[in-house]
């Protein structure tokens, strides 16, 4: 297993520059702008990638950030592609040698050079310029790649670790409470919510467990007809043509873009309902750990989000009780905390 730490230096002919204790040569690469024409792989041959991000910042004093994120899958990541979000008005500027750049609004998107490959447990530091003078942290960080899912895509459901926490999450909906004494309850779905979860999960090409923990939950509170009604909306705000499957990969659909629209079509189901109102903070707390890449469900999870957080709308606040939720499975309720969907 490869556990190397991989960096990539480059090299700017202009300055250098002090990276906490090592001084590290950088270089402006040849990247290019969308608007310019620039390169740009077709999204029908990139896969969600199982990731972790460790640290994403900004210097403003400098102009240039940085963002590390590690290989958690089980197979390593080939000549990969990572986007993220900047503030309104930021302009991205070149990444490392080999990489080209494209940006769409306060999206930036980096592809890199086709010999790039992360190995499995090995993590990556990307760094780029930008115009602005400000720090920041870029927001919803996406790694994906041409080859990184392979074997991620065999794996059916989820693991023992990441359905506890799964299961954990939904009992605080439903109970207020990650305690394993209290059952979960499906609605209009008999005893096989989670089955049910996963064989859908698999016909549409999702291969995440945050996916697939936010479709479990879907079933246990909206039941296997009211997920369907999901499914068909987010298809139809996504211009998947004719619900065929899968939705994800070969149709051009990311899993960070299918998630997201599933999320905003249940968050808005929630919402026109009623009865069901008050519980719509309970769609943010995935949407934050979308942002977050948390896909795999590596780090801990915290209910400390409410859909006005990520959506900017006046919701009812569902009035959960904030819970962190350990990935060993473990639980506790924080002593202080505030909202926030970052």
């Amino acid at each position: 297993m490869d556990t190397r730490r991989i960096e990539t230096p480059w090299t700017t002919g202009r300055r250098w520059m002090l990276m906490g204790m090592t001084t590290t040569l950088f270089a402006c690469g040849a990247g290019s702008d969308g608007a310019q024409g620039g390169p740009e792989a077709g999204p029908q041959d990139f896969e969600a990638c199982a990731y972790v991000v460790s640290t994403s910042t900004h210097m403003g004093s400098e102009s240039w950030g940085s963002i590390t994120f590690k290989n958690t899958g089980t197979s390593d990541i080939q000549s990969p592609q990572l986007s993220f979000t900047v503030p309104n008005g930021v302009t991205c500027g070149d990444g490392p040698s080999g990489w080209t750049r494209v940006q769409s609004g306060a999206t930036c998107q980096y592809t890199s050079a086709s010999h790039l490959t992360i190995g499995v447990d090995a993590s990556y530091t990307f760094s780029y310029f930008t115009n602005s003078s400000t720090s920041f942290t870029a927001t919803q960080v996406q790694i994906s790649a041409p080859r990184c899912a392979s074997t991620a895509g065999e794996k059916e459901g989820l693991t023992a670790s990441q359905k506890i926490l799964a299961e954990a999450l939904t009992r605080i909906w439903e109970n207020n409470t990650p305690s394993l004494d209290m059952d979960l309850q499906a609605s209009s779905l008999g005893a096989l919510p989670y089955e049910a979860a996963m064989s859908e999960a698999k016909k549409w090409g999702l291969t995440t467990a945050l996916s697939k923990a936010a479709l479990y939950d879907a079933f246990i509170q909206h039941g296997a007809q009211g997920v369907q009604d999901l499914l068909q909306r987010t298809h139809n705000a996504l211009g998947v043509s004719g619900l065929a499957a899968p939705a994800v990969g070969p149709q051009g659909i990311s899993e960070d873009a299918w998630l997201r629209s599933f999320l905003e079509q249940r968050r808005d189901t929630l919402a026109a309902d009623p009865e069901a109102r008050y519980a719509v903070d309970r769609v943010a707390t995935y949407e934050k750990q979308r942002r977050r890449g948390n896909w795999e469900l590596l780090s801990a999870v915290q209910n400390d989000v409410r859909a006005r957080d990520c959506w900017n709308v006046a919701y009812p606040d569902s009035g959960f009780t904030v819970r962190k939720l350990n990935p060993d499975g473990s639980w506790s309720t924080p002593a202080s905390y505030l909202y926030s969907c970052r």
